[in-house]
């Protein structure tokens, strides 16, 4: 029996080892598939706090193969992308956006950092029409994470025929003043309609009156600026009245109708108890008057106070501001005894650096005024004029215009004064989402009022004297803003749907 015991000791030792690598192969099998599977949305609205990754506002790219939804007619843009210049070289007509939130906001923003990031999100391709269902919260195609993480500029992009446009019909909509009632004031083209804009690499999620509705309920929507902000709140009463199956519960709380010469306006949703507000400020900062030698009064801006109209503003939950187009223009850009500091009046004082301090008030009162966590804040960048021959007092024109710009210098055109306010948001504790329209805009000339600003007067020819080439038609190119609006609520924890 001794001698047996070392010929067996071999063989005993190999079906050992085999069974202990079969134990140890069973275990981390059954390791791996225990283990939870990675969610696509796990850090789809995480706040960067440390490292800025995502520069502008953004979507992932579609897979390989995949068709843009109508997208057979496209206008490309050529500024689509900008090489990295030399290091200390500012890039040509390009934008500072380094520091500047992403259209989505993390459904806690955080004052310690303005940045946001997307490392992975969708969007859905066939995303349902105004007046379709509700899309589901966290809507998605799932088509890997790998496509998931590549990311496009949602202002970088072209404008798409698409004969679902526009969202509501010309003449359809009560709230559209006449200075941007372009079809029932004579034109007679309509190919400016059928416009819709097209991130490149992605889609913009269909707009849904309700489903915008609902992720305001209980909440107070303000735009604070001048005309043209008014014309971008025009354009929001009408994409959200289209939505509505009864339109007598959306109504002015004060029994006012649209019109330039009032400069308050607030639009309750009944069954949303939530308001669509407008309140007129041309510069976000206090305007004033003085006396003059001759006992005459002089209109003034004092670009260190905030505008009288702010006390409204702290009532909001979700403001978007806008002031620009007051800037280039007369006085303002004269700047001969017209901005004041403190009590002292600038003989004469230039316009862009004065807009650079009225801006950073802005950004000043915002800081103290705001929570974070409690406000969401837009501001709109410049919109583009595209005026022929001169300017709106000096015989400029665009009427005949009926298709948009397809290429040339003056779609890579950027003001100033959109750097500057890159700049100031860019220093801000409270997060502020720039929708940064302005190359957007640039393409459309063919979107203004130009003549079509009046009503017709049976018997008297269209003047072409004094054109607008600065507002826009309604329905028009102010929908496309309002989209990007809807976009940040649509993938923001903070404003989804309540159950």
């Amino acid at each position: 029996m001794g001698i047996s015991i070392p010929q067996k000791t071999p063989y005993t030792l190999i079906i050992v080892s085999f069974i202990v690598l079969f134990l140890f192969s069973l275990f981390l099998f059954s390791k791996r598939t225990l283990e939870p599977s990675v969610s696509i949305y796990q850090h789809s609205f995480s706040l960067a706090k440390s490292q800025i990754h995502s520069s502008v506002p953004t979507f992932p790219i579609p897979p390989a193969g995949q068709e843009p939804l109508n997208s057979s007619t496209r206008i490309h843009s050529s500024v689509a992308t900008f090489p990295v210049p030399p290091a200390g070289q500012e890039p040509l007509n390009s934008s500072t956006h380094q520091l500047i939130p992403s259209i989505f906001q993390a459904d806690e923003l955080d004052s310690s950092s303005n940045a946001t990031s997307i490392d992975d999100q969708s969007i859905p391709s066939n995303a349902p029409d105004n007046q379709g269902p509700p899309p589901a919260e966290n809507e998605s195609v799932d088509n890997g994470e790998e496509k998931q993480r590549e990311m496009c500029d949602l202002h970088t992009g072209t404008w798409v025929k698409d004969e679902a446009y526009p969202i509501y019909k010309p003449g359809s909509c009560p709230y559209v003043d006449e200075a941007f009632d372009c079809q029932s004031n004579g034109r007679k083209d309509s190919d400016y309609l059928r416009w819709r804009w097209k991130p490149d690499g992605c889609d913009l999620p269909r707009f849904n009156a309700t489903d915008f509705l609902e992720r305001i309920r209980g909440k107070r929507l303000m735009l604070v600026g001048d005309s043209m902000n008014r014309n971008q709140f025009e354009s929001i009463l009408c994409l959200l009245h289209e939505g509505l199956t009864n339109k007598s519960k959306m109504y002015e709380i004060h029994g006012h109708k649209i019109s330039k010469g009032r400069g308050y306006f607030v639009f309750k949703f009944e069954d949303y108890d939530c308001t669509v507000e407008f309140v007129r400020s041309h510069f976000l900062v206090k305007e004033g008057v003085r006396i003059n030698g001759q006992g005459n009064s002089n209109p003034t801006l004092s670009i260190d106070k905030i505008d009288k109209s702010s006390g409204r503003w702290k009532r909001a939950d979700i403001l978007v501001f806008n002031t620009g187009h007051w800037w280039v223009h007369g006085k303002t850009a004269r700047g001969i005894n017209y901005y004041k500091e403190g009590d002292y009046l600038y003989p004469k004082f230039d316009a862009l650096e004065a807009y650079r301090r009225a801006l950073k008030t802005w950004a000043k009162w915002v800081n103290q005024n705001f929570k974070p966590a409690k406000k969401l804040v837009f501001y709109r960048g410049y919109s583009s004029a595209h005026f022929r021959g001169g300017d709106w007092n000096s015989g400029g024109s665009c009427n005949g215009e009926t298709e948009p710009i397809l290429s040339g210098d003056f779609l890579e055109t950027y003001p100033s004064k959109m750097k500057i306010v890159e700049e100031v948001i860019q220093e801000m504790k409270v997060p502020v989402i720039l929708l940064n329209v302005t190359r957007l805009t640039n393409f459309r000339k063919d979107g203004h009022p130009s003549i079509y600003g009046k009503r017709l007067t049976e018997g008297k020819k269209i003047s072409t004297r004094r054109q607008d080439c600065s507002h826009w038609c309604l329905p028009g190119v102010p929908d496309a803003w309002n989209e990007l609006i809807y976009a940040t609520l649509f993938y923001n924890k903070q404003f989804s749907r309540a159950e």
